[in-house]
């Protein structure tokens, strides 16, 4: 692995059977991968640090309820593990949660993405979107441009700019991580994802837990007349980036043989 990119596990038990298998798995394709810790929000909520901030409000209008400590504590090692290899000068940051193996070809896509300086590009994902076929990378593989978000933060790489972009952007929190880089038009971010994926998902839960709390009973009425203007204003937001960035997205279609191995890809 070049010294220009780093790559880290994000996990909340190291000795974890997968874990220690992925990163060995990782070494194995010449990859210098290591464990980063994950912040855990089990208990108490993580304590914010820096810029960090809870939009609270926002995220009462847009989704009906706040992150969990299990939801936060996702978001903050996502964040914190860019924030880290940003302020260490790192050019890319790869990154992959703990539930996750990687494909024979995972390290050579890998390589082959450092040379062309995009912003994102997603490993694997769990939606299946239309997209543009750009270019070839490692024999069978092929990067593309999905005009929608794909979901889903188990394996992705950032470079520079990239991550200066969703640092910017996601100190103000309040959505689960996934869902702030779906909505890359809202901090221009370039996403790119790789077909077929390099990395699948395992069946059983990742240490990072990700998953939404149920809808708060405690919704005031200014959050429900609130939400159709913010979600109109949000969908602008979406078409007018699409609009101006029209020729990136043209000749985008669905694909039509499989993709990837993760179950919940769909």
């Amino acid at each position: 692995m070049p010294n220009n990119c780093l790559c880290w596990v994000i996990s909340l038990n190291p000795k974890a059977e997968n874990t220690e298998k992925l990163i060995k798995d990782l070494h194995a394709q010449g990859i210098n991968a290591e464990v980063f810790p994950a912040i855990d929000g089990r208990g108490n909520a993580p304590v914010l640090e820096g810029g960090e901030r809870l939009r609270n409000s926002l995220a009462m209008v847009r989704h009906g309820k706040c992150l969990t400590g299990s939801e936060l504590g996702c978001y903050l090692s996502h964040l914190r593990a860019v924030k880290k290899a940003y302020a260490q000068g790192s050019e890319y940051v790869c990154l992959l949660e703990d539930d996750v193996i990687i494909e024979p070809k995972f390290a050579e896509v890998l390589h082959s993405l450092l040379s062309k300086q995009l912003d994102m590009v997603r490993l694997m994902s769990l939606r299946l979107r239309r997209r543009r076929v750009l270019e070839p990378l490692a024999e069978g593989h092929y990067l593309v441009r999905p005009d929608r978000g794909g979901l889903g933060t188990q394996s992705y790489l950032l470079n520079r700019l990239g991550m200066k972009k969703f640092i910017d952007h996601a100190e103000g929190i309040y959505e689960p991580i996934d869902k702030v880089f779906d909505h890359f038009f809202l901090f221009d971010l370039r996403v790119f994802s790789v077909e077929p994926h390099v990395a699948q998902e395992l069946v059983h839960e990742s240490s990072v837990a990700k998953l939404w709390s149920e809808p708060a009973s405690d919704m005031k009425l200014w959050h429900r007349l609130a939400y159709h203007p913010v979600k109109l204003w949000f969908s602008l937001r979406r078409h007018v980036y699409r609009l101006r960035h029209r020729a990136e997205f043209a000749g985008a279609f669905m694909p039509d043989k499989h993709i990837g191995k993760t179950g919940r890809l769909r």
